[in-house]
């Protein structure tokens, strides 16, 4: 009796967890959200005042399961896209990955 019990707990317990994890929502679901992480993280690597000067960032959500916080390099005054630093973010985890130029 103990027997079955506990496995009736187990197949319970596993159960619950599969149906959590398919809830789940992303923990980076929307641009605002991946530009603070972004901003963040290239500030702890480039400090304050580089990165303010770089201002505003490019934000690309277009990957279905990556967020791209990119600093954007200024010439003649105007953003341009590629040639800064980057974070990619992932959606679902949140797990980060720094890249240094884009292209």
């Amino acid at each position: 009796m103990d027997w079955s019990r506990t496995a009736a707990l187990l197949l319970a317990a596993v159960a619950f967890a599969n149906a959590a994890q398919r809830d789940h929502k992303d923990y980076v679901p929307d641009k605002k959200t991946a530009e603070r992480i972004g901003e963040a993280v290239l500030i702890g690597r480039y400090g304050d005042e580089g990165v303010s000067r770089e201002r505003p960032f490019l934000v690309d959500g277009s990957d279905k399961d990556y967020w791209i916080v990119q600093i954007s390099p200024r010439k003649d005054g105007m953003p341009q896209i590629g040639g800064g630093s980057a974070v990619r973010i992932n959606k679902h985890s949140g797990c980060l990955q720094l890249l240094e130029h884009m292209k």
